[in-house]
């Protein structure tokens, strides 16, 4: 078979294969698109595609990117996705991996952005946490880490931002002095919280509240 029947066959292959109705020519001969997951069928479509995961799905597909991740990075994973592609976040800014922006964001070396914003983030839950996190298990810093990510460790707004939640100083303390009553405290604090609240009523199935219980399990052995 000459050279040219071979690329007019691979051609024609490209042409009419397609993964859920877009073609192989769509995603070889744009490899650069920027995916906008404000829009449902974007997400949908990297997610058949195999570029964008969330939960276990997410820790396979980072996985095959990062290679082996301890059990700290596969909750951050599980619980914030995974993304091959880029894509606009909820404020218009490019964004791959897991969550990554900014100096972390690198479309051709993911793995190297990934491993600078969690060392970054382990340095904030440090001055925050203090001992307390450097002494925890990796499924427990992974837990912090997941609520330090979302920003359930600081009041986002308010006269407040910027302050630490009550419960961060509680549980710091109920740790140390390994105290039971006082991490019940903790847990309470932990779950007065507006947010919470709502979502218990308006959203109970919802990922956000999902993800919030299992910090909870791990961190307090509890949830609501």
């Amino acid at each position: 078979m000459s050279i040219r029947k071979k690329v007019l066959i691979l051609t024609l292959t490209l042409t009419t294969l397609s993964i859920n109705g877009v073609t192989m020519a769509q995603i070889v001969n744009n490899p650069q698109r920027v995916y906008d997951f404000n829009k449902e069928a974007d997400r949908t479509e990297a997610m058949n595609l195999g570029f964008y995961g969330t939960g276990p799905d997410a820790i396979t597909l980072a996985k095959s990117t990062l290679g082996d991740l301890n059990p700290m990075e596969e909750l951050l994973i599980k619980h914030e996705g995974f993304t091959t592609v880029p894509y606009l976040d909820t404020k218009k800014i490019k964004t791959i991996g897991v969550g990554q922006t900014g100096d972390y964001y690198d479309p051709i070396d993911i793995k190297t952005g990934f491993k600078k914003a969690v060392a970054d983030k382990m340095e904030a839950a440090g001055n925050e946490f203090g001992d307390i996190f450097k002494s925890s298990a990796p499924l427990q810093q992974g837990a912090i880490l997941s609520l330090l990510y979302r920003g359930d460790t600081r009041h986002r707004k308010g006269s407040k931002k910027g302050e630490l939640y009550k419960w961060v100083g509680k549980y710091k303390d109920a740790r140390t002095s390994n105290d039971p009553a006082k991490l019940d405290n903790a847990f309470e604090e932990f779950w007065d919280n507006k947010e919470y609240k709502d979502l218990m009523v308006d959203n109970p199935n919802s990922g956000v509240l999902t993800r919030i219980r299992e910090n909870s399990e791990i961190l307090f052995g509890k949830t609501k």
